[in-house]
């Protein structure tokens, strides 16, 4: 699958069934698609949670799976979980107000992604988060929503080193990624779609 093969050049250990899995997470591989199809939101009491998700209404591009505790494996670019998943939206306002409602989640305050170039709603679900981004210039965020329109286009993993994600990428023949620094103030950089099957997949974390 040339999924599989793109995402061991990122350093990527993905196993026969598509999946890479990180800590409390994981990305799997859907045969015959492109670009973000999905996010799922781990639940501990899937026809409970499911249910009252259904009475609220209906949300796009994000679904409830059971909480399944499989072991993270080791990735060569040293990442250890999803820090977000983000969806391109045309108005970040309306989108996390309706969000909110159908999750049964406070809506939360505005940002501005500064790698991203987007405003930007964050829901924090434990150690990871659902982003929605509008753009409010040119960049990433515009791109995506110019591409393909609405939707998921961005994985931000936190990794122990982005040095040593850098120098995997480097040896297996990718570009470097390109860098820029979040609101937080932290470093982060960034593989493109072409070389991530339709996806941006960001990184954050120590050098």
């Amino acid at each position: 699958m040339a999924g599989i093969a793109a995402y061991t050049r990122i350093g990527f250990e993905v196993d026969e069934r598509g999946v890479a899995r990180t800590d409390g997470d994981h990305l799997q591989f859907v045969l015959g698609s492109e670009g973000l199809q999905s996010i799922a939101l781990a639940s501990d009491d899937l026809a409970a949670d499911s249910a009252a998700v259904r009475a609220r209404g209906s949300v796009d591009w994000v679904r409830l799976a059971k909480n399944n505790g499989q072991p993270a494996s080791w990735h060569p670019n040293r990442v250890q979980r999803i820090e977000r998943a983000y969806i391109a939206v045309t108005d970040v306002a309306a989108s996390a107000a309706h969000y909110a409602r159908v999750l049964g989640l406070p809506a939360p305050k505005m940002e501005r992604g500064t790698v991203i170039n987007a405003d930007m709603a964050i829901f924090q679900l434990g150690p990871t988060a659902l982003g929605l981004a509008q753009p409010n210039a040119p960049g990433v965020c515009a791109d995506a929503l110019a591409r393909r329109g609405p939707g998921p286009f961005q994985i931000l993993y936190r990794t122990r080193s982005m040095d040593a994600a850098a120098k995997w990428m480097a040896d297996h023949g990718l570009p470097p990624p390109a860098r820029g620094i979040r609101n937080t103030g932290e470093q982060a950089m960034l593989v493109m779609p072409e070389h991530a099957c339709g996806v941006y997949i960001g990184f954050v974390g120590p050098e």
